[in-house]
């Protein structure tokens, strides 16, 4: 028996296969910091700038506006221009805290709070009626209008979730060739020597994307069936899971294809956002600033609420322009990140590529018998 088809059935076959489609990428820490004792933190007990956290959110604490005295205590952390800052006050006579953000010069939302609430609960009421809805919107316009990218806008209905020092996460998105992810990690792990102010991770997993191309609109070739198929593969390194099928829509025609993709999820602050999106935008990851030419949607970048796969099965995003709309599924739920640093990332990437190469010579012996067949069907010849 051939040895390598014995390799391709064992690999295709795998009982195990569907832990290799969830792996973590990598996981950056922020810069090395001072320890804070979130749990026994006591506004009584502020006498100095070291009783407070030393960084928060959009910066350190601006040590210049810090005031403490028998009224209690005022402190801000901010970043160098001071267009984005956490404001935190302690009155010792009502026992409360006044807690307020601002991000690019816009006040975000503020909470008042009793001062027996933990101190990183207090920070995390600033979200409890979800994330600010005019940040959100100018998050989406300042980036939008400066990269090809969709920025999906939260709403109260998503968990939003503070982490202690660096605030409310957003995540990067877009699909990546299997045999590119090594080089993604890479780039990535560039990023991190780099030491942001700020830490971040990445995951990858198999979502589904159902990619409509609309007859007349879209671009010309995938109008053809088998350009679309092979276009497909080349982008994903996996097979669609049927030919495209042609469907009318709105009382148009579309080319309906549905694939699965290994997409890399960045999950990064929102704080830090502006500055990871300036170095991807430097490397040869797919985002594009808009003085460049565009990519197409289903390749396109969505930037995301952290909580959204909790809430959502699916979503779709539309480019009239291009004539390419997308639905998005979530095809498994998510794996924690504790959880995927336990498993061998190397490991499952080796059995990724493996699998994608299998599936693509299983394709193309399939392809290589129907010829053979056909060749050998006996002629009907007439007189």
């Amino acid at each position: 028996m051939d040895e390598t088809k014995t390799e391709q059935d064992n690999i295709l076959n795998d009982p195990n296969l569907g832990e290799i489609f969830q792996l973590a990428v990598i996981n950056s820490k922020p810069p090395k910091r001072e320890k804070f004792d979130w749990a026994n933190f006591k506004p009584q007990a502020v006498k100095s700038a070291e009783d407070l956290p030393s960084y928060l959110v959009f910066g350190p604490l601006n040590h210049g506006t810090l005031i403490i005295n028998a009224d209690g205590f005022n402190a801000e952390w901010s970043d160098p221009e001071q267009k984005a800052k956490i404001v935190l006050n302690w009155n010792s006579k009502t026992h409360k805290y006044t807690a307020s953000q601002v991000w690019d010069g816009e006040e975000g939302s503020a909470t008042q709070q009793d001062d027996t609430t933990p101190l990183i609960q207090v920070f995390a009421m600033l979200y409890e009626d979800g994330f600010p809805k005019n940040w959100d919107a100018k998050a989406k316009e300042q980036f939008e209008g400066k990269y090809y990218l969709t920025w999906l806008e939260g709403n109260e209905r998503l968990p939003t979730y503070f982490a202690a020092p660096d605030g409310v996460f957003r995540v990067i998105s877009f699909p990546v060739m299997i045999k590119n992810l090594r080089h993604a990690r890479t780039i990535l792990e560039h990023i991190s020597a780099e030491t942001p102010n700020y830490g971040f991770f990445a995951t990858a997993t198999l979502m589904q994307q159902d990619v409509y191309y609309k007859l007349g609109t879209a671009p010309d070739w995938t109008r053809d069936i088998a350009m679309c198929m092979t276009q497909s593969i080349g982008e994903t390194g996996l097979i669609p899971q049927d030919i495209p099928r042609t469907e009318e829509i709105e009382g148009a025609q579309w080319n309906h294809l549905v694939r699965d993709a290994m997409m890399l999820h960045v999950f990064v602050p929102f704080a830090g956002m502006r500055d990871m999106l300036q170095k991807l935008s430097e490397s040869p990851m797919p985002i594009i600033e808009r003085t460049d030419a565009p990519i197409r949607r289903d390749l396109l970048p969505v930037v995301s609420p952290q909580g959204l796969p909790e809430k959502l099965n699916s979503f779709m995003l539309d480019d009239t322009i291009q004539g390419i709309r997308v639905t998005y599924t979530f095809l498994a739920p998510e794996i924690a990140l504790d959880d995927l640093l336990t498993l061998d990332s190397n490991s499952q990437i080796d059995r990724l590529e493996k699998f994608s190469d299998a599936i693509l010579d299983q394709l193309s012996a399939d392809v290589e018998e129907a010829k053979r067949k056909a060749e050998e069907k006996p002629r009907i010849v007439t007189e």
